[in-house]
């Protein structure tokens, strides 16, 4: 049995573990690295489509690898035809340091993961904008062929290039096997839903990957649960993350609640709150304060998207498009023709891309006109992207900003926090009030955790203090970043 390391090693994120036994292989996630990316690349410079994965690979971001990536991109190079290299890839959850670079992987390769990552995927792909996103589906790149009328050709493109990555969504805790593989998969708690912990069976021994996870959400329980199946095994190497390992407390998402609704309903004006867009449990804590302030939380189009993926898997843990207190908001782009009725509708719906056009109609579908009227009703999603629709709202006096999000951890996003300071002392908002939950298990949970499930080793990934699991473990095995490999 081999593991080879091709991210997540001394930083948080872009983990890519490759796992070979008995001639099967696989990987565990295949995620950005966000450290590494940020040296080369940042919203104005990006990887080109036209030069295919050579960007990434020079750049360090994917390793070189053969009978992986995508053929279409190495026909277009000039390499030669490869066979299939690895046997499936395992998705822990969709934060894009575990899987954004599926897009590269060639479309023979099987994708497993849960249901409601499979949502969260789907509604990147469906509602995203950029480059590389092909997650679910593969769309073939660089084809062309023949005009069906007249002389020349065209490029291949749209639903005729289009095919859908053969995929597995598999049922949490039931065993299937990968060769001679054996999996289980355990839903565990984290900042998204969906987050998964793989126990696999193999020749010389259980192994089990943690993904990313937490004790302190709405999901502990299931964390808890997988711990104690754990437990009950016999393991031989643990795969664990650390990224808060030399922190010893942080709130929880009770903390957030209480503290946050605390603040809240002192506010007498607009509330606009910033959170992780794909954190459906921050979404669940303030929608549950809108409700205790008797406001209304109004979220984006791809909230509403998000929220009807989740609906559509009979789940009730999250509030339908429906429900009472949820609002959503047709902000101004393009013309920025929203909220105004001296122009024909269907010129209004050509600002919309057409996924959004169905929600421009619906009863709580509102603009900037209606929540600058009556701002002490509402507790408005508002990014770092949106904060220009705040001009149009113009927040009263006694408004003030909710930041639920990480504080800032290198210096680009400590650039943008500053912007973001800007932005509200010209809105008159005022210092904002930050409060956040981590989505990761701190030093007392990881210890209690190694210490419960007793493995004969541990190797400690997405960390940049991999060396304080040695007074946690007293066999500990940080791994080394391979560069390339070759699976002939």
């Amino acid at each position: 049995m081999k593991l080879l390391f091709y991210g997540g090693v001394q930083e948080i994120g872009g983990n890519k573990i490759f796992l070979e036994d008995d001639d099967t292989k696989i990987f565990l996630d295949f995620g950005m690295s966000f450290s590494q990316s940020g040296k080369y690349f940042s919203e104005f410079l990006q990887p080109r489509k036209c030069n295919c994965i050579l960007d990434f690979q020079i750049t360090g971001l994917l390793p070189k690898l053969e009978g992986v990536y995508r053929q279409d991109y190495l026909e277009y190079l000039g390499y030669p035809e490869e066979e299939r290299g690895i046997d499936a890839v395992l998705i822990s959850h969709a934060h894009m340091d575990h899987f954004a670079y599926i897009h590269h992987l060639r479309k023979d390769i099987p994708i497993h993961m849960s249901s409601a990552s499979h949502a969260i995927m789907k509604t990147l792909e469906d509602t995203g904008s950029g480059t590389f996103r092909d997650f679910l589906h593969h769309t073939a790149t660089f084809g062309i062929r023949p005009m069906k009328r007249g002389e020349g050709s065209i490029k291949i493109k749209g639903k005729e290039a289009k095919t859908r990555r053969p995929l597995k969504v598999f049922e949490y805790g039931k065993k299937y096997s990968i060769g001679p593989l054996e999996v289980v998969p355990y839903e565990v708690d984290h900042s998204l839903p969906g987050a998964t912990a793989y126990l696999i069976h193999t020749s010389e021994g259980a192994i089990l990957y943690t993904g990313d996870f937490r004790f302190h959400g709405y999901k502990t329980e299931e964390t808890e649960r997988m711990v104690k199946a754990a437990a009950e095994e016999d393991i031989a190497v643990l795969i664990t993350e650390g990224t808060r390992v030399d922190e010893k407390a942080g709130d929880t998402e009770k903390d957030v609640l209480k503290s946050a609704g605390e603040f809240i309903s002192t506010v007498q004006g607009l509330v606009a709150v910033n959170f992780p867009a794909r954190d459906l449990a921050r979404l669940k804590t303030f929608h549950r304060i809108a409700q205790k302030t008797n406001r209304k939380l109004v979220l984006s189009f791809k909230h509403a998207y998000l929220l009807e993926q989740f609906s559509a898997l009979k789940s009730d843990e999250y509030p339908s498009i429906d429900d009472p207190h949820l609002c959503f908001y047709a902000d101004r782009k393009g013309w920025g023709l929203t909220g105004r009725d001296d122009y024909p509708q269907n010129i209004v719906e050509q600002d919309f891309y057409r996924w959004e056009r169905k929600y421009l109609y619906r009863n709580n579908t509102i603009n900037f006109r209606e929540v600058r009227e009556n701002q002490e009703k509402y507790l408005f999603y508002c990014n770092y992207f949106q904060l220009n629709e705040l001009v149009d709202i113009t927040p009263k006096a006694g408004s003030r900003y909710v930041r639920s999000i990480c504080e800032p951890f290198n210096e680009e996003v400590l650039f943008d926090d500053k912007r973001v300071r800007n932005w509200l002392e010209l809105l008159g908002l005022g210092e904002a009030y930050q409060i956040n939950a981590s989505g990761h298990a701190n030093y007392p949970e990881l210890k209690k955790m190694v210490e419960d499930i007793k493995p004969k080793k541990l190797i400690p990934i997405h960390t940049e203090h991999p060396e304080l699991f040695n007074l946690i473990h007293d066999n500990v095995k940080c791994p080394k970043m391979c560069a390339s490999a070759t699976y002939a």
